[in-house]
């Protein structure tokens, strides 16, 4: 079992890390993006005392044809035969005037932003306590109440980083409600990438509830011989 439970450790470890890896890099292009078209508007305003300035961010959202999917309202040319293809978008990404904002989304946005630091600490937190529980176990000390409250908080960690992105994604949402309206499209909420934290949160629990169950059985053990 010792065995086993390292191999399962040691494969959590991975799967997590190139999970949050393959996720930090697929937010690379947006994240310069953002950081580009904030310096380049803050260049503008200082280098402009009088007269107006570009005040349109990039945003994106998700969407459905207002007909329901698999309407294909839309059309583009197929370059490989000249004719045009019916088509249906489900992500845009646009460049909109964002001083039409509602207050109550930049209060949101705000919130968001504080939520940021605690998001990066348990990013970072949920490695550490990995490590702790397979050092623990490399030493012959599985069973122990540590370990259970080490992998109970890599859960909470889990759950929070998942709440924090629906959160998010629910700012977005509602941005892009505010802001855009479209004629053949409506914009949605939706959950992507989000299910796997919720996922591996629950994982995370129910190894821990076994952890909890074996160390006490085990101790039960112990007071009988």
């Amino acid at each position: 079992m010792n065995t086993r439970l390292k191999i399962v450790c040691i494969l959590f470890g991975i799967i997590y890390f190139y999970f949050v890896g393959a996720t930090i890099i697929d937010g690379i292009p947006s994240f310069k993006a953002g950081f580009n078209e904030g310096a380049k508007k803050a260049n503008k305003e200082s280098n402009s005392t009088f007269g107006e300035t570009d005040q349109t961010e990039t945003i994106c959202f998700q969407v459905k044809p207002a007909s329901g999917f698999f309407s294909f309202p839309s059309s583009i040319m197929n370059l490989k035969t000249g004719n045009p293809i019916r088509t249906e978008f489900q992500i845009f990404t646009a460049k909109v005037d964002k001083t039409l904002l509602p207050l109550s989304i930049k209060i949101g946005y705000i919130i968001l932003l504080f939520l940021v630091f605690p998001t990066l600490f348990a990013i970072i937190f949920i490695p550490i306590q990995i490590y702790k529980v397979i050092r623990s176990i490399v030493k012959n000390e599985i069973f122990n109440h540590q370990n259970v409250n080490r992998i109970r908080w890599i859960g909470y960690c889990l759950l929070f980083i998942f709440v924090i992105q629906i959160y998010g994604n629910f700012i977005y949402y509602a941005e892009a409600r505010a802001l855009v309206r479209m004629e053949d499209y409506k914009v949605i909420f939706k959950m992507g990438e989000e299910y796997y934290w919720l996922l591996f949160a629950l994982v995370t629990f129910m190894f821990a509830e076994i952890l909890k169950i074996s160390h006490t059985m085990k101790e039960e053990q112990d007071l009988t011989i």
